[in-house]
């Protein structure tokens, strides 16, 4: 029976020394991003718009503006192939991030005029990523001049910092 007891005390000592060092190594290596991968989004391109708010989500982890791009006469909401508002969903900064920069439902409520640049799914979907672009909301019951954005009214309200980027590649 003792021959039996010491090796059941030996494999259990070197189980837990192994789970000891896992657990160790876990603290000695640098913290790990806890949010997904930004690989779904271009980042080496910029996509801008002017749209109207649909709704704003603010999860946790990244809040949402789900919006409907206006044309560029900036008369008309731009429509899928069934004729239904085409809207784009865009991932942003943390709640936390985003109600410090002011970003709420209650600073744009459903039907606000808004712009801001966005990197576009890889895959082609109307979603993408805010990036480092400005965010700029127009003056209720205004919208900017053809082929403009609402950084252009007057009374525009910017929110967080950045300014609207160029459409098209990411200057490094």
């Amino acid at each position: 029976m003792g021959t039996i007891t010491r090796r059941v005390r030996t494999a259990a000592t070197q189980s837990a020394t192994v789970i000891a060092g896992v657990v160790s190594l876990g603290f000695l290596t640098a913290p790990a991003d806890a949010h997904h991968s930004y690989a779904m989004y271009d980042g080496s391109v910029y996509r801008v718009f002017t749209g109207v708010m649909v709704r704003v989500i603010p999860n946790a982890a990244h809040f949402e503006m789900h919006f409907v791009p206006l044309n560029e006469q900036r008369d008309a909401l731009l429509r899928d192939e069934d004729g239904e508002p085409l809207v784009w969903v865009v991932q942003m900064e943390s709640a936390r991030e985003a109600f410090q920069h002011g970003i709420t439902r209650e600073s744009f409520p459903e039907g606000t005029v808004m712009s801001m640049g966005v990197h576009p799914r890889r895959d082609g979907r109307p979603a993408g990523d805010r990036g480092d672009s400005g965010l700029f909301r127009c003056p209720q019951g205004k919208a900017p001049e053809p082929g403009m954005h609402c950084d252009s009214v007057e009374g525009s309200t910017a929110f967080g910092e950045g300014e609207i980027p160029e459409e098209g590649p990411v200057a490094r």
